[in-house]
């Protein structure tokens, strides 16, 4: 996905709407949430590219770059939390109970909003929720693979362990049972 909003910045300007939840004015509201919402868009671009990254490398069974992967989805993911949270702040929507409706939505913003100004917001709040849904398909997608990737070392490691078994036969379960070792020799003394 290409990012079409860093030409067109998210609004700083706005009409002096304010929401009774929190009696912020929209014009506020937008410049306090420019900043982190800016910066989730591109940490969430980071992201899917992470993403996108550790799916090649579990397709190449590249040990390095999906620990690579892992450890920068991780970092990602503290900063995607923490940007998130700082969205909700400033759009007013910190109240700890989710199921009150306090503060602005980017939606009810950008309509307080109006003009290109509001445009600009409904179109990178509509890139985020591409982003988002791209990253839920990345992720699913990199944890299907990682499952049939464990799966296939499984039955290698099982393949193994019937050639090193002592009887080389499977149990019950299907798998090689490994039990102790028939010992059996002839005496040879006289």
């Amino acid at each position: 996905m290409q990012n079409t909003h860093r030409k067109t910045p998210i609004p700083m300007h706005a009409r002096e709407s304010t929401t009774p939840s929190t009696g912020a004015s929209a014009a506020d509201v937008a410049r306090d949430l420019a900043g982190p919402l800016t910066a989730l868009i591109e940490r969430y671009e980071s992201f899917v590219k992470t993403l996108e990254t550790h799916r090649a490398a579990i397709s190449k069974a590249d040990a390095r770059a999906i620990d690579d992967a892992i450890a920068r989805e991780g970092e990602l993911l503290e900063e995607l939390l923490r940007l998130d949270a700082a969205c909700r702040d400033a759009l007013g929507q910190n109240d700890p109970d989710p199921s009150a409706a306090s503060g602005w939505t980017l939606t009810r913003l950008a309509q307080a909003i109006g003009g290109e100004d509001g445009q600009r917001l409904s179109e990178a709040s509509a890139y985020l929720k591409a982003l988002t849904s791209r990253a839920e398909i990345l992720q699913r997608s990199v944890r299907e693979a990682s499952a049939a990737m464990a799966s296939h070392i499984d039955g290698l490691v099982r393949q193994v362990a019937q050639r090193l078994s002592h009887a080389g036969t499977y149990g019950a379960g299907g798998r090689v049972e490994v039990k102790a070792p028939v010992v059996s020799g002839l005496d040879v003394r006289l």
